[in-house]
């Protein structure tokens, strides 16, 4: 997703399609390799060897392990005591597409959500899970939204494994020392933001420079937020255009907050991740919008910090709006040869409730975005926590919903405007010529019939 994103866009679906067609030349070849190996794996099973399942996930620190393997790794293994499960780490998305591409990886790939599966999708390496849907009720388990942007191609590819949104945090600590009162409009946003830059603070802490692709936190929200969803909804369903005024106009204020000072200090692209969150909680910057995960973040790693978070400071004409996302998505490789398991572990970990609370109340994971899921089992957690979830929930029911390009872009789209958001930002780019391309892989995308579904 990071250095190597638009290389593997551009390049997956050709190379997938490459080793196709290299390999179309040998079916029969393939044919009886694959029977020689169900013939290896029932006797494997009659010699009372495990079947094996491999899910994918990525590089992570100990204490992350740990956390996995606590609501992940153990129950599996007690739910499946005759499967041997392996989580296998990946280093980045190049290694785990390389290894899909060549024919292997793992039967559940855990992929960064709609857009990234629509790369697998479009180059045939995972499972159309329309028969697993119609066995397990998926359909019924879900949230619409989160369930209709697994399509692709009027297939379902994958099963959305949390849900998350965009907020605005505010450092409680620097607004009470200074008398600030939290904006609940854009106006009076605008109206703040210049005195605490007067005050020595950064209104609004931003960087990008160990990760490009954060910048689609900030056009993902702008458009929402202040272009409206209508809009952005128009653009992508083909009533509207990308170029058009709405839009434009959102864009045009995230490049003058930028240019202002007012997001990240004129300095995003020399400033990391991990210091955009260290400025936000030190106080050195006295807001920061992020994604609803950066709480998690915030609790472990600045207990001290006295923060809140809200829906960014409404616009008059479309009020306040949430740009939602699914987290991630599960897929079952094409490659498999435990599609029917996979499916089965797929479903248990959807269904396994207790778990999951669990893990939401103890760990602080992301919740699912599942019809039954219940706040109140949430009781006793972090109030901070629970409040952006309540923030989550309450959106959904009142239909404040914004669109996050990682759920809800073309993903060619999504790329180009991840890697040239900063031409905007320093002047290299004219708006008119970054949304003129931004349309053009919309109608690319509308003429594959690979547009996501928008609510």
């Amino acid at each position: 997703m990071k250095n190597m994103k638009k290389i593997m866009a551009l390049c997956l679906a050709g190379a997938m399609t490459c080793t196709a067609v290299a390999c179309g030349n040998s079916n029969e070849k393939e044919s009886s390799k694959e029977q020689k190996e169900s013939e290896n794996a029932s006797e494997k099973q009659k010699d009372g060897e495990k079947e094996k399942l491999v899910i994918s996930c990525y590089l992570a620190d100990d204490s992350q392990v740990a956390v996995r393997e606590k609501y992940i790794d153990e129950p599996l293994k007690e739910a499946f005591p005759d499967v041997d499960i392996e989580i296998k780490m990946y280093n980045d998305r190049q290694s785990l597409q390389v290894e899909v591409t060549g024919g292997g990886g793992p039967d559940i790939l855990d992929l960064d959500g709609p857009t990234d599966v629509a790369e697998f999708a479009k180059a045939e390496r995972v499972l159309d899970l329309g028969p697993y849907a119609e066995k397990y009720g998926w359909q019924d388990m879900f949230y619409d939204w989160a369930y209709n942007s697994c399509f692709y191609n009027e297939k379902l590819y994958s099963l959305p494994t949390a849900f998350e949104g965009m907020v605005m945090y505010y450092n409680m600590d620097v607004f009470e020392e200074n008398n600030w009162e939290i904006p609940t409009t854009k106006e009076e946003l605008e109206a703040l933001m210049p005195k605490i830059k007067e005050a020595g603070i950064i209104p609004i802490s931003f960087g990008n420079s160990n990760y490009q692709g954060a910048v689609d936190w900030l056009y993902s929200t702008f458009t929402s937020c202040y272009g409206g969803p209508e809009a952005v909804k128009a653009a992508m369903e083909g009533t509207g255009k990308f170029t058009d005024d709405a839009i434009k106009d959102s864009l045009q204020v995230m490049v003058d907050w930028w240019e202002k000072g007012w997001l990240g200090d004129n300095a995003s692209q020399s400033i990391t991740n991990e210091d955009m969150m260290a400025f936000f909680a030190e106080g050195r910057a006295a807001m920061m919008i992020n994604g609803t995960w950066a709480s998690n973040q915030l609790l472990a790693t600045y207990p001290d910090c006295n923060w809140d978070s809200e829906m960014l400071p409404a616009d008059a004409e479309h009020g306040p709006i949430l740009p939602f996302a699914t987290g991630g998505g599960y897929a079952i490789n094409a490659n498999s040869k435990n599609a029917d398991l996979a499916a089965e572990v797929l479903n248990y970990l959807f269904t396994s409730l207790d778990r999951h609370y669990q893990s939401i109340n103890e760990a602080g994971y992301q919740p699912y975005p599942l019809k039954e899921f219940d706040l109140s089992r949430l009781e006793g957690m972090d109030e901070k926590l629970l409040d952006q979830y309540t923030l989550l929930m309450d959106a959904q029911t009142n239909n404040q919903i914004g669109y996050c390009s990682w759920t809800f872009y073309p993903s060619e789209m999504r790329v180009y405007m991840n890697e040239n958001t900063d031409a905007l930002f320093l002047g290299q780019l004219s708006l008119d010529d970054y949304l003129k391309e931004a349309q053009s892989y919309i109608d690319a995308a509308r003429e594959e019939g690979a547009i996501p579904v928008l609510p």
